[in-house]
This record gives C-alpha cells, structure tokens and sequence, in this order.
C-alpha cells in the first residue's frame, strides 16, 4: 500500500580479480513490481499454461533428472553464464562523489 523508490545495495565478488561490484535491486515495494504480480496472477487465471519446460530450484530439476534414463548418446552440457549481471568497477565507484 506504500509504494517506495527501490533500494540498491552491492554485493563485492570476492572471487573474481579486481573485486566487481554486483547490483542487487530490491523492487517488492514499488508500484512496478505490484502491478506486475497483479497482472501475473490475473493472466495465469485467464490463461493457464503447462509449466513443461520450466524449473522452479535446483531440487526441482534434480527431481526432473532422476526420471530420465541416461543414454549412451546422451551428452550433458553445462552453461555458465558470464554476462548475466552488470559488473561495477570498485575503484570508478569508491570515487563518485554524492
């Protein structure tokens, strides 16, 4: 009922050289994110769709996994995705001035 501007915060990758920032955003109180759960639930009323190719966790696609058996010529990939966040510079961002 009361909407807010979102609020960033940072979280250091300590894994990586250089230490980048990654930009966590936090939208659950702004009037985005509320009509967008709105409108979600009333499309999902309207229109139901089979959830056929979706996982919810990890636990859901280990539970999807179990029930198929592996064939010889089966190949099993796995896709790391590198660019799915904005990388902040540290230094560039320890000098901003607000």
């Amino acid at each position: 009922m009361n909407p807010s501007a979102p609020t960033i915060k940072g979280l250091i990758k300590i894994h990586k050289p250089g230490h980048p920032v990654r930009p966590i955003v936090n939208w659950r109180n702004t009037p985005a994110y509320k009509l967008a759960r709105l409108l979600t639930y009333q499309i999902r009323q309207l229109a139901p769709l089979p959830h056929t190719y979706n996982i919810y966790n990890t636990t859901d696609l280990i539970n999807k996994l179990k029930n198929i058996p592996p064939l010889p010529h089966y190949t099993l990939a796995s896709l790391d995705i590198t660019d799915l966040y904005t990388n902040v510079p540290v230094n560039e961002t320890r000098n901003i001035h607000l």
